[in-house]
């Protein structure tokens, strides 16, 4: 007999379901990265006369135009920042940093980085289901030609 039967309903309902917590867990993090990479294109295509100093100043607000808050990225972000200015107008930035997203909250018993053999209980569980995500935004200007 061929349709829908309510097993079937149920279980593409909750495959649904799950796909859509994945992703709205994950966009916001995404969402944040593809926003420091705009910041950077722009800055090496318009801020590539401007010194070291100057973007690191600015770095802030031209975040807060892509509307985001600057405080919201890890200060692991902050401590890789990488900006190279020279006076023939080539400027190269670029950041590291890693954030975990804990998909049943995060893990309260753990004491200490790598050892998960210690966890017990519903820990055990929320460190199974958390997702772990590198970035690496870069931007480099591109070298304009000396006038000879």
């Amino acid at each position: 007999m061929r349709g829908f039967s309510v097993f079937g309903m149920m279980f593409w309902g909750v495959m649904l379901g799950v796909v859509g917590l994945y992703a709205s867990a994950m966009w916001p993090v995404y969402s944040a990265y593809w926003k420091v990479q705009d910041t950077f294109d722009g800055i090496a295509r318009h801020l590539s006369e401007a010194s070291k100093q100057d973007i690191r100043e600015r770095l802030p607000k031209l975040l807060w135009t892509q509307y985001l808050n600057p405080e919201s990225l890890p200060a692991e972000f902050y401590d890789h920042l990488e900006i190279e200015a020279d006076a023939d107008g080539h400027v190269r930035i670029e950041s590291s940093y890693h954030v975990t997203v804990w998909f049943l909250g995060e893990v309260k018993q753990m004491q200490s980085d790598d050892h998960t053999s210690d966890l017990h209980g519903l820990d055990q569980l929320r460190d199974l289901f958390k997702h772990e995500v590198d970035f690496r935004p870069y931007a480099e200007s591109v070298k304009r030609r000396s006038d000879e």
